[in-house]
C-alpha cells in the first residue's frame, strides 16, 4: 500500500479515515484487507455529490477497522439507496455519476434532514477522507504463476492500492445499467403500440 498524492482539501475540517468503495458486490468485506482483523461496523453520515448538483448526506453502516482507521462501503448498495431516494425525488437522476467526498459531522447530517443545508454549509462541515484505497479482489481458481505454470488458489485473495485521486466516484454503474434496460423496454412498448 502506498501513500496517494495530495489533493487540495475539499472540507473546512479535519480529514478522517482512509475509505475504500468495495465494487465486488459478490465479496463482502469481513477481514481488514490491510491488517487482516476481523473487522467492525460503523454508521457514518457520507457525503455524496450525485452529478450534476445533487448533494446527498447518506447515513450508511459501513464496515470499519479501528486499528487501520479505515472505512469500507458496498458500492453495490449505496447506489441501492440512491436509486430508491431518487426515484421518488428525480428519476433522472438515477444512474448518473457520484463521488463519496467524505463525512459530515452527525449534528449536521440530523440538522438537513429537517432543513436542506446549502453546498457552502455543507463543505464547512465535511470531514475529507485522509485517503482512498482500491480494493481489488481475485476469486479462488487457477492462475499461472511467474514461471507460466498454473498454480491453484484454494481461496479468494486481495490487495489494497492508493488512487490518485483521493476521493472515489464510479464507473458504469448497476443503477446506470437498470435505467439503461428501463429505457430500452418503454422503447420497445412504445414501437409495439405504435404497430397496433
Amino acid at each position: 500500500m502506498t501513500m496517494s498524492q495530495q489533493s487540495p482539501r475539499l472540507g473546512k475540517l479535519p480529514p478522517m479515515y482512509d475509505f475504500i468503495l468495495n465494487s465486488y458486490a459478490e465479496t463482502r468485506v469481513g477481514r481488514c484487507p490491510s491488517c487482516e482483523h476481523k473487522m467492525h461496523q460503523r454508521k457514518v453520515p457520507l457525503f455524496i455529490q450525485v452529478g450534476p448538483m445533487h448533494p446527498v448526506i447518506l447515513n450508511y453502516t459501513c464496515r470499519y477497522c479501528p486499528d487501520c482507521d479505515l472505512l469500507v462501503a458496498h458500492q453495490n448498495d449505496v447506489e441501492h439507496f440512491l436509486a430508491t431516494m431518487f426515484a421518488e425525488l428525480d428519476p433522472s437522476v438515477i444512474g448518473n455519476d457520484y463521488l463519496v467526498m467524505g463525512t459530515v459531522e452527525r449534528a449536521m447530517w440530523r440538522a438537513g434532514i429537517k432543513t436542506p443545508m446549502s453546498m457552502g454549509e455543507l463543505l464547512d462541515n465535511l470531514h475529507d477522507f485522509k485517503r482512498v484505497l482500491q480494493f481489488e479482489y481475485r476469486p479462488a481458481g487457477w492462475y499461472p504463476d511467474k514461471d507460466g505454470t498454473a498454480e491453484e488458489r484454494r481461496s479468494g485473495e486481495s490487495t489494497l492500492s492508493s488512487s490518485p485521486d483521493r476521493r472515489h466516484g464510479n464507473g458504469p454503474t448497476e443503477a446506470r445499467r437498470k435505467k439503461r434496460r428501463e429505457k430500452r423496454r418503454q422503447e420497445r412498448r412504445s414501437k409495439g403500440s405504435k404497430g397496433r
